[in-house]
C-alpha cells in the first residue's frame, strides 16, 4: 500500500487533538477536570442557540440548507454585506481547506509567520504548495518580512490576528503598509477567530478593506469562541462574490449541518451572551496577569481568549503533572515553544485552581 500514498501527505505529523476529559477522569481517577487547553467559552453555549436547538430537534431528519439561506441573509444585516460575499463552512477551518484545495497546486507558495496556526503547513503540504514561514518579531506577526518573501510562485498568505497560539496582533498601520505591497494576484487571508476579543484601539478589522473592494482579502470568523458553538463545527469566510461563486465549486453541498446553521442564527442574535462572554474573559486576563505577576512568570499580553505562559521549564512536564492534578493545559512544544503553555480563560474559580496547580507544580519541579 505504501507505494500509493502520496510522498507530500505521507511526511505530515497530524495535528494532535486533547484528550477527552472522560477518558482523563477514568485513566487518573479524578472526580473533576478542569480543561483549559482548548480556548472554549466557559459559559458554554448561547442560551438562544441552545432554545433553538431544542425547538428544531424534531426536524433533523431533514437535509441541511445547502446555501445556507437564512444565515446568511442574517450575516449580511449584521455586517451590511450581500449574500453572495459570504461562504459559511464547517468550522472555519473548512474555509482553509477549501481556499486551499481552490487555488493552489504543485509548486505554488504559501507564505505565514512561525509560531501560528498548525492547519495552515498542514493543509499547504497536502495540496503539494511551499509552505515559508518568516520569523516573528519578539511573538507577533512580522508583516514587511512576510512581503519580502513574496515571488512569482507567491499565491496565498495566512495572516492569524489575533494569532494563535501567542495571541498577539499585527497594527491597523501595519496592515496598511503590508497591503500596498502585496501584488492584487496574491491572495492574503485574516484568520479573525479571535477578533470578538480583540480591545487594542488600532486592531484593524479586515472586513473593511472587502468592503472597500480589495478582492484578494478574505476575512474568517467562527461561532466556536464567543458564541460557544464550537462543538458545533461553523463558521463564515466574508470574501468578494467572485471568489466565494468560485469556492462554491469546491465545497460539498451539505457541508453544514442543519443543527449548526440553526443555532449560529440565534447567536447572532444573543449581543447580551456575547457581551457577557467578552467581559468575563476581559477580567479573567486582567486577574490571571496579576497573579502571573506575584509568581514571577513571564506572558505575552493577549488580545484572545487565551494567555501564552513562560514557565521556564519542559512545558511536557508541566503539562503532564497539571494533567495528574486535574488541570488540562496546552503545552506549546509543538510550536517550537518548548518551555511554554497555553491557558485558555475560564471561568474565576477554575483560574484560581490552575494558578494553585501551576504553583504546586513549579515547586514540585524545583522552579521555585
Amino acid at each position: 500500500m505504501k507505494e500509493l500514498f502520496k510522498s507530500n501527505i505521507d511526511s505530515i505529523v497530524p495535528y494532535e487533538p486533547g484528550r477527552p476529559i472522560e477518558e482523563i477522569q477514568r485513566e487518573l481517577g479524578l472526580n473533576r477536570v478542569i480543561k483549559l487547553a482548548s480556548n472554549e467559552n466557559p459559559l458554554g453555549p448561547s442560551p438562544k442557540a441552545v432554545r433553538a436547538m431544542r425547538q428544531a430537534i424534531r426536524e433533523m431528519h431533514l437535509y441541511p440548507d445547502g446555501a445556507a439561506y437564512y444565515l446568511k441573509e442574517r450575516l449580511t444585516k449584521e455586517f451590511s454585506l450581500t449574500p453572495k460575499q459570504l461562504v459559511i463552512g464547517n468550522g472555519s477551518n473548512e474555509i482553509i481547506e477549501l481556499l486551499a484545495r481552490g487555488f493552489l497546486v504543485d509548486g505554488d507558495q504559501v507564505i505565514s509567520s512561525e509560531k501560528t496556526f498548525l492547519v495552515y503547513p498542514l493543509i499547504s503540504q497536502v495540496c503539494g504548495a511551499t509552505f515559508v514561514t518568516v520569523p516573528m518579531k519578539g511573538y507577533s506577526y512580522d508583516l514587511a518580512g512576510i512581503a519580502a518573501k513574496i515571488n512569482g510562485r507567491t499565491k496565498l498568505i495566512f495572516i492569524a490576528n489575533p494569532n494563535n497560539p501567542t495571541g498577539t496582533y499585527v497594527s491597523f498601520r501595519e496592515v496598511e503598509n503590508f497591503l500596498a505591497k502585496v501584488p492584487e494576484r496574491v491572495l492574503i487571508c485574516f484568520d479573525e477567530a479571535y477578533i470578538d476579543f480583540a480591545d487594542a484601539k488600532d486592531f484593524p478589522n479586515a472586513l473593511n478593506y472587502i468592503k472597500a473592494g480589495m478582492k484578494n482579502v478574505i476575512s474568517l470568523r467562527t461561532f466556536s469562541k464567543a458564541q460557544g458553538l464550537a462543538g458545533l463545527r461553523i463558521g463564515y469566510g466574508i470574501v468578494s462574490e467572485e471568489i466565494s461563486a468560485y469556492l462554491d465549486k469546491v465545497r460539498q453541498p451539505f457541508n453544514v449541518n442543519r443543527m449548526a446553521q440553526i443555532a449560529a442564527c440565534a447567536a447572532l442574535d444573543d449581543k447580551t451572551f456575547r457581551l457577557k462572554t467578552k467581559r468575563l474573559v476581559s477580567r479573567g486576563k486582567k486577574y490571571l496577569y496579576e497573579q502571573l505577576d506575584k509568581l514571577g512568570l513571564e506572558y505575552v499580553p493577549s488580545q484572545a481568549n487565551f494567555v501564552l505562559i513562560d514557565v521556564k521549564l519542559d512545558a511536557k512536564k508541566v503539562f503532564q503533572e497539571m494533567l495528574k492534578e486535574g488541570v488540562i493545559v496546552r503545552a506549546m512544544t509543538a510550536y517550537d515553544l518548548a518551555s511554554h503553555i497555553r491557558v485558555t480563560i475560564g471561568m474565576r474559580e477554575e483560574l484560581e485552581e490552575f494558578l494553585r496547580v501551576l504553583e504546586l507544580v513549579l515547586k514540585r519541579l524545583g522552579k521555585r
